[in-house]
């Protein structure tokens, strides 16, 4: 039987009776409290906490590589005798590493983010950003091995997949699929909170990339968004397949936007999952239902294309 995610303005009715009826009483009172707690929360723990740290779809390679965090595959990496960052220029193309460890192994070292440039964001957005529990930064590949060898721990993995579009269109990198229900509470540019409820959804990011025109260079812009409308259908053989969405809820404020050379990446992880659960770098970039709970670092790098091999 086909399902469909829920939003806070399309959940259908059922008989007060129900078990359903029941359970969505519930998740409103506990919506309506912590949106009563909202005030309390901006004061202490969201404020203080986060301001300190201050369709053209080309999907080229869909082969998910399990394996330690520090994986990062070297055929990524600029090859020898080939002009790589021409190349970036001209096909807007990444490889996006998820990689998941233990909560704080990341997002809370601090020793990996000295490595790392969070100037090359926007001040206003970074800003931003942490208010909402994101935080993203820039580094140089050559850095990547002395980071990796602070997440070499158990538990970790990680998974690799080739992004590629004509410059225009966009495409979703989801980061925590089949969400039965979360809370997420956001700030916009105005400071002003919001709160909101969804069921059965996707979360995860709308990555776009651009080429800039003349310079070895790829613009690549992120923005948080929630898939809603998930079609799951049984199909003889195969099983449950996922065939399609109806629509989609961003967080136009939170974009992003970071411009890289072909030797550097960018990094986007949560500010801090264990100090505000709420946020939208908690709900996209953690799993507190795991023991022990686990985050998701999104590493993003320029991909040029292999060069043919002479016959």
């Amino acid at each position: 039987m086909p399902h469909h995610c829920t939003s806070p303005n399309s959940r259908s009715s059922a008989p007060a009776t129900s078990r359903h009826a029941v359970r969505s009483r519930s998740r409103r009172a506990k919506f309506a409290a912590l949106l009563a707690l909202l005030p309390l929360l901006a004061g202490c723990q969201l404020w203080n906490g986060w301001l300190e740290a201050l369709k053209w779809r080309d999907l080229d390679t869909n082969k998910p590589v399990q394996g330690p965090a520090v994986a990062l595959d070297p055929n990524i990496k600029p090859l020898p005798g080939t002009n790589s960052s021409t190349a970036v220029a001209l096909i807007p193309r990444v490889t996006v590493f998820r990689i998941t460890v233990p909560v704080g192994a990341f997002s809370t070292n601090d020793k990996i983010w000295s490595q790392l440039n969070e100037d090359a964001i926007d001040s206003k957005t970074a800003v931003l950003m942490a208010q909402n529990g994101l935080r993203a930064a820039t580094g140089v590949l050559t850095r990547w091995p002395a980071i990796a060898g602070m997440l070499d721990a158990p538990g970790a993995m990680s998974d690799q997949i080739v992004y590629q579009t004509d410059g225009h269109a966009s495409i979703n990198v989801v980061t925590r699929p089949n969400v039965a229900e979360q809370i997420v509470v956001s700030i916009d540019r105005d400071l002003q909170q919001q709160g909101r409820e969804f069921e059965r959804c996707d979360n995860g990011f709308r990555l776009s990339m651009q080429g800039i025109r003349n310079k070895p260079q790829l613009q690549v812009q992120l923005e948080p968004v929630v898939t809603l409308g998930t079609v799951a259908m049984e199909r003889p053989g195969l099983g449950v397949t996922r065939t399609g969405f109806t629509s989609e809820e961003s967080f136009e404020d939170l974009r992003m936007a970071a411009t890289l050379t072909a030797d550097q990446f960018l990094v986007v992880a949560a500010m801090d999952p264990k100090t505000s659960p709420f946020s939208v770098g908690t709900q996209w970039l953690s799993d507190h239902d795991k023991a022990p709970a686990t985050e998701t670092v999104l590493v993003f790098v320029p991909t040029p294309n292999t060069p043919a091999k002479p016959k």
